[in-house]
């Protein structure tokens, strides 16, 4: 179980930071938060045209690096581009992007204590935005990695992401997960059952079954 596990969570983090910023721009949008069109400013303006650029030589030179070391320098220029556009143009409606994006490459780099910095900024700052949700999901799998279990619990159990059906059942897995972690039982084959009745044919509820039929 633990390797399906292992596997499970490095498919979603592997493409984190190249579906991150995508998924919080189309909800973004459908919520009308955003309008290049209409940019107040010209500083504005290029600060999205900045970010843009940032994500997409990030993605080429990621997916062109042959090692890891490649990988990570790449990261790494990315991190210093993002603070120089947070110091010299970011705006209202660029700051938030910017950290979340923030927040991602450093948990790539596995730096979790900036990314969980990045994230706490964001959500002290902008917890009414459209994709705070998706913040305090990675704040979880950071916190996690950390090894701070109750706080990860405590995140994946949050209203914000219960309010979104779609995340139940992933919701009920990393909840449970962490509980099954510190020992804490009961409240683990609370949220596996959430996750299995939620979405009865997701990987979510086939992995919580599982540990079901191991802790109960």
């Amino acid at each position: 179980m633990t390797e399906t596990k292992t596997d499970t969570l490095g498919v979603l983090n592997k493409y984190k930071i190249f579906i991150g910023i995508g998924i919080a721009v189309a909800v973004s949008i459908a919520s009308g938060t955003i309008t290049f069109v209409k940019a107040k400013s010209r500083k504005e303006e290029a600060a999205w045209q900045s970010m843009w650029r940032i994500n997409n030589d990030l993605a080429k030179a990621v997916q062109s690096g042959k090692t890891e070391k490649d990988k990570n320098e790449a990261l790494n220029n990315a991190i210093e581009a993002f603070k120089y556009v947070e110091e010299t143009s970011a705006s209202s409606g660029t700051m938030p992007w910017i950290l979340f994006q923030m927040g991602n490459i450093y948990y790539d780099l596995k730096k979790y204590d900036e990314a969980i910095r990045s994230y706490n900024d964001f959500l002290q700052r902008y917890s009414g935005h459209p994709i705070a949700f998706m913040v305090k999901q990675s704040l979880g799998y950071a916190y996690e990695e950390k090894g701070l279990l109750q706080e990860a619990g405590g995140q994946f159990n949050d209203a914000v992401l219960s309010d979104k059906i779609f995340l139940l059942a992933q919701q009920g897995w990393d909840a449970g997960r962490c509980y099954d972690k510190l020992g804490q039982k009961e409240n683990a084959i609370r949220s596996y059952t959430k996750a299995i009745d939620t979405a009865p044919d997701s990987i979510w509820a086939s992995l919580s079954r599982y540990r079901l039929s191991i802790i109960k």
